[in-house]
């Protein structure tokens, strides 16, 4: 046997400050102020930080899907014409495969128009905004979307 497994083993003392010392600290401040209010109570809504009302919310989230999609119509009108394109040399594409660009075009174009008047809607209803560059980029993209649906064929 070593002569570390025949000494008495006890707690060491932790230096006043240590990290340690203050997570523990941290530790049984939070177990016992958990002991003297035994059932959580919920926090009401008006009282937190940041809070938005359910309409400015429900802007915001229409927001940021129809921008998603719009720039998912985008990426899909791209790829969709670089395979007709590269198909087209090579033998006869069939019509699903060519109408494919358009049908994107149009829902980019669709969602481009509602990105752009929930982004107007939410710089008007949120009472904290987004950063201007998250709103000038869906700006962009939206009508981007929208500028191909009504320029391109």
């Amino acid at each position: 046997m070593s002569k570390k497994s025949n000494r008495k083993r006890g707690k060491k003392k932790l230096r006043p400050g240590s990290t340690r010392d203050a997570h523990q600290q941290r530790v049984r401040s939070e177990s016992s102020s958990r002991a003297k209010d035994p059932e959580p109570q919920e926090q009401d809504p008006a009282l937190m930080i940041g809070a938005e009302t359910r309409a400015a919310e429900a802007v915001t989230t229409l927001w940021v899907l129809s921008t998603l999609a719009t720039g998912a119509s985008l990426l899909g009108t791209l790829i969709f014409a670089l395979i007709n394109a590269w198909m087209g040399e090579q033998e006869q594409p069939s019509l699903a495969l060519e109408m494919l660009p358009q049908w994107f075009i149009m829902v980019g174009a669709i969602t481009g128009f509602v990105g752009l008047m929930a982004n107007f809607l939410t710089t008007r209803l949120r009472s904290f905004q987004a950063p201007f560059v998250v709103k000038l980029m869906a700006g962009m993209i939206c009508a981007l979307g929208l500028a191909v649906g009504l320029f391109v064929k």
